[in-house]
């Protein structure tokens, strides 16, 4: 028997930037050819580990101690060079501190966290919707809270949270498996501690599954075979840019599209 396919915030928003990026990635898959280390990748790998640490351990560490952590999980790889490293490093020991603070206050508030990078997954009918939280807390009052953490961004706004696709399947997937709890979503910026928080009605996350459902369905029967590369806005910043630009010189396209000339797809 055939294992029922999956979909995630992360599969799914590649498909709406650009078809050819999600053949590239999940059919084609030779992404290990193109895609490269970052610094902001690697340095919120590193936060995440350190994380992940702390409240496996109980959150029970001391600032000391996840400051240990952090050293001991420090990926280097992807900085342009020493001092950029360097500059990166010294941003994190604010945060390790700031974040061991901030969990102190909400453990004094009666919020319990339950999960830690965790996959959280619901039935959809033809797949599957998984999505892996940075953290789920539960609230005295019983709402359950899924935490996204962003280790670049300095501020945050509920709008921003209420439109935001993965939290929004992220909530999504907590309401088909804890039908009974009241689920909102925040948005946590380490570097500032800012956040912000949204959640939807009952009738919003109906809307929201049937159009999830619906875009399952399209790159479920998709024929990735037949899609070919296009200009869309994030060509600029894509690894495969490379590889699409010879595309569009053997059909006399330009090589290379501006931002005003790349439609969306």
């Amino acid at each position: 028997m055939s294992r029922k396919p999956t979909l995630s915030p992360t599969r799914i928003a590649a498909y709406l930037e650009c078809a050819v990026r999600y053949r590239y990635i999940y059919i084609d898959r030779i992404g290990r050819f193109y895609m490269r280390s970052r610094p902001e990748l690697s340095f919120g790998s590193t936060l995440h580990q350190v994380l992940r640490a702390y409240h496996a351990a109980g959150a029970t560490q001391t600032a000391g101690e996840m400051l240990q952590q952090y050293e001991r999980h420090w990926v280097a790889a992807g900085y342009e060079s020493a001092a950029q490293e360097e500059q990166f490093r010294e941003a994190g020991v604010g945060i390790v501190r700031s974040y061991h603070a901030a969990s102190a206050e909400r453990a004094a508030a009666g919020v319990e966290t339950l999960l830690t990078e965790k996959t959280i997954r619901a039935d959809l009918g033809r797949f599957a919707l998984i999505g892996r939280v940075d953290r789920v807390d539960r609230h005295p009052d019983g709402t359950l809270e899924v935490v996204d953490y962003k280790s670049g961004r300095m501020s945050v706004t509920p709008e921003e949270v209420a439109g935001d696709l993965a939290l929004r399947i992220y909530q999504l997937i907590l309401r088909r498996t804890r039908p009974d709890s009241r689920v909102i979503a925040t948005l946590y910026c380490l570097r500032s501690g800012g956040q912000a928080s949204a959640g939807m009605a009952d009738e919003e996350a109906e809307r929201f599954a049937a159009d999830i459902a619906a875009l399952g369905d399209q790159i479920l029967d998709r024929d990735f075979d037949t899609v070919e590369p296009v200009p869309v806005t994030g060509c600029a910043r894509c690894e495969f840019l490379p590889r699409c630009e010879r595309s569009w010189r053997r059909s006399g396209l330009p090589a290379r599209p501006t931002r005003e000339e790349a439609p969306d797809n």
